[in-house]
């Protein structure tokens, strides 16, 4: 592995550790933190506004990068990962509002120029292997942050565990001072051609993938961390949803080195296979047994997905366009997330609808991404570059 793996793609790797062990622990207590306070719907609707104001932040998210550094933009946008947190403390509406908002803003310059420095620090044999390394690490801090913070919960309970958990953003930071700064260029006419890749025809359909994908990951953060707690009790919100986390960590790198090898086709396709079992089980959440079953098929799906749709970004885009199309996919991605926690308030009651709209939004993205992606991705980057420029 080190042998494959640069020096800057290691660094980011721990610095998003840092960040995720902090902010992505507690993102998935989120719905949990309010339903305790009495707040669901303010859960929610904190989780909703991140993900709106991600999605339509994207298209200047490119510019940003794209001018000032994927570097100074990471720095910059860590911030805000600790600020959120400690203002959600508050419970009060609109400081809660103007928290998600500011995280959804920072959110999308961060993880567009996590892709813009993935790509640009990386060979383009091995997009999917360093895609792996990173999205293993990422999600390393993630798990170990979901299992201490719900360790620490019980006995510090939720603010003070909070407190704790929004210093390692800033560590994180701390580590990206140490990477080389990558620049793509000045950031002319970028807006505008942001704008011609999220009109794109073609990556309008390829990002279905995206959506389908995230739109389970909007279960992970928001419906199944409620059911766990209904069924099971909070303590075992952490347990279960380490599951998330831990089996990724084991397999992402070598999932991302296959899907160098063997192509990105086999690896998604399998994975909607594995996302299809799970959506069809977790709906019995009343049977421990099934809920933890259909939880288990989601993490191996996840094992799949990360690193093979990670490595699209390098498969389908050019130099000149990779941060334009990286912040399209990522403006469906987030739409994705924010359409799965919509649908989860509103059919609450109704779980059984919830899982129904899940498995049709997977069925109708098969049916449209893995024909495009039959063509072959080289015969995809000519037509992007033709559609975006």
């Amino acid at each position: 592995m080190a042998s494959k793996v640069s020096r800057d793609v290691k660094i980011v790797g721990v610095a998003f550790l840092l960040i995720f062990f902090g902010f992505g622990s507690i993102h998935s207590y989120t719905t949990v933190f309010f339903s305790e306070a009495g707040l669901v719907d303010l859960g929610f609707q904190s989780l909703i506004l991140i993900y709106v104001f991600f999605a339509l932040s994207n298209p200047l998210s490119a510019v940003l990068v794209s001018r000032y550094g994927a570097k100074r933009c990471m720095m910059v946008s860590s911030l805000f990962y600790s600020l959120y947190v400690l203002l959600i403390l508050t419970k009060e509406v609109y400081i809660v509002y103007l928290a998600s908002m500011l995280l959804g803003v920072f959110a999308s310059t961060l993880w567009t120029g996590q892709i813009s420095y993935l790509i640009r620090a990386s060979d383009r044999s091995l997009y999917g292997t360093n895609s792996g390394f990173f999205s293993t690490v990422k999600t390393l801090g993630t798990g170990l942050g979901v299992f201490a913070l719900g360790s620490m919960i019980p006995f510090l309970m939720f603010d003070l565990s909070f407190i704790v958990f929004s210093v390692f953003p800033l560590a994180g930071l701390l580590m990206l001072v140490r990477i080389s700064d990558l620049r793509a260029g000045h950031g002319t006419r970028r807006f505008r051609i942001s704008m011609k890749a999220i009109t794109s025809p073609t990556v309008l359909r390829v990002s279905s993938v995206w959506f389908s994908f995230s739109f389970v990951s909007g279960l992970i953060i928001g419906i199944i961390p409620i059911q766990i707690k209904e069924t099971l009790g909070v303590p075992y919100v952490g347990i279960l949803s380490s599951m998330f986390y831990v089996f990724p960590v084991l397999f992402y790198y070598y999932s991302g080195r296959i899907s160098d090898r063997r192509g990105r086709l086999p690896m998604i396709s399998v994975a909607y296979v594995l996302i299809l079992l799970g959506l069809v089980m977790l709906p019995s959440s009343a049977n421990a047994y099934l809920l933890f079953l259909g939880a288990f098929m989601i993490a191996l799906s996840r094992i799949i997905t990360y690193p093979s749709i990670s490595a699209l970004n390098g498969d389908l885009a050019t130099g000149s366009n990779l941060e334009p199309v990286a912040a399209a996919f990522l403006t469906v991605e987030n739409l994705g997330v924010v359409s799965s926690l919509i649908v989860s308030r509103v059919f609450m009651s109704g779980i059984a609808t919830v899982y129904t709209v899940s498995i049709i939004v997977a069925l109708v993205s098969m049916g449209v991404f893995l024909p495009l992606l039959r063509r072959g991705t080289e015969k995809l980057r000519e037509q992007i570059a033709r559609e975006v420029g």
